[in-house]
């Protein structure tokens, strides 16, 4: 057992290792990707009956990103927008969802704004990750409230057995931007760590035009992470993980008089954002018998931020995420794996904004908890494998809520896999949308709801699956019908409030494919969607109905080269669809030469073409830029 839990100690820090019967079956080859996000226990992505992606660090260095929306961008299901580059609040649409229905994980550790209810993809450093798991599809029977679209799961490096690996970069390039960061990594038979930190900054470029000032509006974060897991004896573990980051991203914005008519506005001569994300985790492991492995772990997250003009505090929100979980995995028999669990949640909040009324300026309430109980039954029944998943949440303010996902798949030939499902999911409202104090402006008051339900949706998928020792195909088509949409509504003459009343359909479409050919490396991804807002008939705002990208690389000797194409078409930047944003195609170019086995020197030329485009009507995104880093890597 002590040999074989180190095939997947990588993949299982996460979420949770397996016991020794699960890693004999998943050491049968090592050709198929393992992953633990779909089902919170270690499977090979045939195993999952998930629609799943994987981008591995091989791939993150390759691709030389300077965001994290760099690497998800165009993927199979999914699509990015920004309100400009570098720090801007970023949404991401996971199957036509609203962008606050996919949850982020960072190694196992729930993130997000419990104001906003989004997560604050802008700020994750892509180079403290070590993978990223995308699964597509709703995933509520095991996570609870949020995963109506997904779940990406971010894993931060970690270390293997050897003595200390360092690791270093420094690099720099267009907009004024430099970046430099370090790490070290290692471990023994028992003991793994690694620790890694980083530093960005750029000036950016000016986001709007007809907002603010003119400068540019620029961005810095500073960033580290760590983990550590230590075996005591075969079957008992400890581990700990953390991810801290914090910096100040740039942004334009007006003072505004709207008690004269029409209304006056002033541009401020600075504005920015002060944040701050954490996670961290820790807890231990114990394979109580071969066929029993227990989990529990203890966690925290935090989402902060300040809001500053011309240097003065504006406004804050703070949210703090304590939670606790109890998995555990069962193998009752050759072909049958049972998972259960408990997730307990609290979240707290703080906030203050200038917009709030006078002597209304504090959230109704602020803190709320959330238990959960799930289960996850798989059985392999001949070439047919069975999947079934239920959850029950007990909120402190909407009460109990129950979700379940049945799965079916069927290995038609030893490359040729089906499969089907069905699953329902629901998203929590937010504090802002339940609590939060009113305000006032130019087009009335604006107020929260106590009264709100949540959202829900069921979603069907079909799905099929080919793959050899060199190649594999992804497909699916699937439906999303999403009810009790929150909306900002006219309530009453010039009275606005939260209130449920959309209802949504979303239909699609979704391949990827990936090839491995001598010194070759390919992979590509395409999305169709069909998406209206039911009470209006309109699409959903900027969702485009068509995406793809296309990944190529080449290996010759010591050098090697790449392109990224991603193509996306039109979309509506408002409900009323009145705000149309046009389709468009970019280039992106890379290069690197290793002039030592631990010396590289790579870079990139982004929007080679000098594409003018918008992902959001009025902010702009950088023209042709041309970046530079060298790059230390001890073997």
């Amino acid at each position: 057992m002590h040999k074989k839990r180190v095939l997947l100690a990588g993949v299982a820090a996460g979420l949770g290792a397996t016991s020794a019967s699960a890693e004999m079956r998943l050491a049968v080859t090592d050709l198929e990707t393992v992953v633990v996000t779909p089902t919170r226990t270690a499977q090979t992505v045939d195993q999952s009956l998930s629609s799943v992606s994987v981008i591995d660090r091989d791939e993150i260095d390759r691709q030389q990103p300077r965001q994290v929306s760099d690497l998800l961008q165009g993927r199979a299901g999914t699509s990015l927008t920004t309100n400009g580059p570098f720090g801007k609040d970023t949404s991401l649409f996971m199957r036509g969802t609203e962008s606050d229905h996919t949850l982020l994980l960072v190694d196992g550790v729930r993130m997000g704004s419990a104001t906003t209810g989004g997560a604050s993809w802008q700020y994750l450093p892509p180079s403290e990750i070590e993978r990223i798991e995308v699964v597509r599809g709703p995933r509520s029977s095991i996570y609870g409230a949020d995963a109506i679209g997904g779940v990406v799961q971010v894993f931060t490096r970690e270390g293997e057995e050897g003595p200390p690996r360092v690791n270093v970069f420094t690099g720099g390039g267009s907009f004024n931007t430099y970046e430099y960061g370090a790490g070290v990594a290692g471990g023994t038979e028992d003991t793994r760590y690694s620790l890694s930190a980083g530093h960005f900054h750029t000036d950016g470029i000016n986001v709007q035009d007809d907002v603010g000032d003119d400068d540019d509006d620029g961005y810095t974060h500073t960033t580290a992470s760590g983990k550590v897991s230590h075996w005591f004896t075969p079957s008992v573990e400890v581990f700990g993980n953390f991810l801290y980051a914090e910096g100040e991203s740039d942004f334009d914005a007006e003072d505004c008089d709207f008690d004269v008519f029409p209304v006056q506005c002033q541009p401020y001569s600075s504005a920015h954002n002060e944040f701050t994300q954490v996670a961290l985790r820790g807890g231990g492991r114990v394979s109580i018998t071969d066929y029993w492995q227990t989990e529990i772990s203890f966690s925290q997250s935090r989402d902060e931020s300040d809001t500053y003009y011309e240097n003065e505090l504006d406004g804050y929100f703070d949210t703090r995420r304590d939670m606790a979980s109890w998995h555990n995995e069962f193998y009752l028999g050759r072909d049958l794996d049972f998972v259960a669990g408990v997730d307990w949640r609290q979240d707290h909040v703080d906030g203050l904004s200038s917009m709030w009324s006078p002597g209304n300026d504090e959230f109704e309430e602020d803190s709320r908890y959330n238990i959960g109980a799930y289960q996850v039954l798989t059985a392999e029944l001949g070439s047919h494998q069975l999947q079934g998943s239920l959850r029950y949440d007990d909120n402190e303010e909407f009460g109990g809520y129950t979700t379940g996902q049945l799965a079916w798949g069927w290995q038609v030939t030893d490359t040729w896999q089906t499969r089907a499902s069905y699953g329902t999911a629901f998203k929590a409202p937010t504090f802002n949308q339940l609590y939060a104090p009113e305000y006032q402006t130019a087009w009335g008051t604006y107020r929260s709801n106590p009264n709100l339900n949540p959202e829900e949706s069921a979603s069907a998928e079909l799905g099929v699956r080919w793959q050899d020792r060199q190649m594999y195909l992804d497909a699916s088509v699937f439906q999303t019908e999403i009810d009790d949409l929150i909306a900002n509504r006219e309530v009453e003459t010039d009275q606005n409030q939260f209130v449920n009343v959309n209802e949504a359909l979303i239909r699609g479409a979704e391949a990827e494919i990936g090839a491995e050919w001598e010194d070759w490396q390919l992979s590509g991804a395409y999305t169709y969607l069909d998406h209206e807002d039911r009470e209006t008939g309109n699409e959903l705002r900027r969702r485009p109905n068509h995406s793809a990208r296309l990944d190529i690389d080449r290996e010759l000797g010591d050098f090697s080269f790449g392109a990224t194409g991603i193509a996306r078409g039109r979309s509506y930047d408002d409900e009323d669809n009145d705000v149309r944003l046009s389709g468009y195609g970019l280039l992106n170019l890379r290069t690197s030469y290793a002039f030592t086995p631990e010396w590289s020197l790579r870079g990139t030329l982004e929007n080679a073409l000098d594409k003018d485009y918008e992902m959001a009507d009025g902010y702009n995104q950088p023209g042709r830029a041309v970046y530079v880093s060298i790059h230390f890597e001890q073997e």
